[in-house]
């Protein structure tokens, strides 16, 4: 049998956990940040990109939420991609990309550079096929980015990242940075890449784990990875990401009323909820091009009618 003291310590700790202000406290000691995003900053041919259950015709300069988005492109096109952390990333022909996880903490206040990541973000990306090229912002501390394939897995730092995938092997390039590649959930020490090297991941005879290779790249194929991991870096340059408060109120009578503990019955009150929400805007160039079509008959001629 409880004794009156023990009764009278849980009335008061029930008193305090219901009371306005310790309902107050927990509520401002959330920090849900704001649903990640992907903006489109280049389109070329066709392809599709699927997300919230839909899906739709790639629009060049459209933003969508990020988790849970597969984009797919088909023969003779590609796509540019730019995260809300500030990372960029090209999509080559038929390729297949599933975005299984991208999340992000509220954005630092005092930040002050678009080169650097504006929270800490976790994202997890699996490409199916084809060939991706990223190019990092300077990453924060305690952010992580992994790209997976059907035969292995690279943990990105920071820096210029190509995947090359296909279901007989996985090629991972390294041009600038610093990234492990691993062969499969066993491998986990991994195998740390330098700028200039490659990782080639293929599966093992039935039952062994898959092999990795590093060796250099290529000369002949240097060029060709500079420029589509150039898309990648020059799509960071078309949008800015920004965050905006969103106010709902709750409570206004419906089914989600507030009851504050302690009011007479009946009673309820309306409370606003502010929610964050990154906002996508297009980059405007410092300085527009000049193109001036002077008519004919507005020449003057020169010196002896020339």
């Amino acid at each position: 049998m409880k004794t009156t003291t023990q009764v009278l310590i849980v009335a008061t700790a029930l008193a305090v956990a219901l009371s306005p202000e310790a309902l107050a406290q927990r509520q401002l000691g959330k920090k849900k940040g704001p649903t990640s995003k992907l903006y489109l900053a280049e389109t070329k041919g066709e392809g599709q990109i699927q997300t919230e259950g839909k899906v739709y015709e790639p629009k060049q300069a459209t933003a969508f939420d990020a988790p849970g988005t597969i984009i797919e492109t088909n023969d003779d096109s590609h796509q540019a991609f730019v995260y809300s952390n500030g990372t960029g990333m090209y999509v080559d022909q038929n390729t297949r990309v599933e975005v299984d996880r991208f999340v992000q903490e509220p954005f630092q206040p005092d930040r002050n550079s678009t080169s650097n990541e504006p929270s800490i973000s976790q994202s997890d990306v699996f490409v199916s096929r084809g060939f991706v090229a990223i190019c990092t912002s300077a990453l924060v501390s305690g952010t992580t980015m992994n790209y997976s394939t059907p035969n292995g897995s690279v943990n990105i730092r920071g820096g210029k990242v190509a995947i090359d995938t296909s279901p007989k092997e996985t090629t991972v390039y390294l041009l600038e940075g610093d990234i492990t590649t691993r062969s499969g959930g066993k491998d986990i020490g991994g195998t740390i890449l330098r700028p200039g090297e490659k990782a080639t991941i293929r599966p093992g005879p039935t039952g062994a784990p898959p092999s990795i290779t590093v060796s250099p790249i290529e000369p002949e194929i240097m060029q060709s990875l500079d420029d589509r991991t150039a898309v990648a870096c020059n799509a960071k340059k078309t949008v800015t990401f920004e965050v905006i408060e969103k106010k709902a109120e709750i409570g206004a009578g419906g089914p989600e009323e507030t009851v504050t503990p302690g009011a007479a019955p009946g009673t309820t009150t309306t409370t606003t909820e502010t929610t964050p929400e990154i906002v996508a805007t297009p980059t405007v160039p410092e300085q527009q091009p000049t193109n001036i079509t002077v008519s004919p008959d507005r020449i003057q001629p020169g010196p002896g009618g020339e």
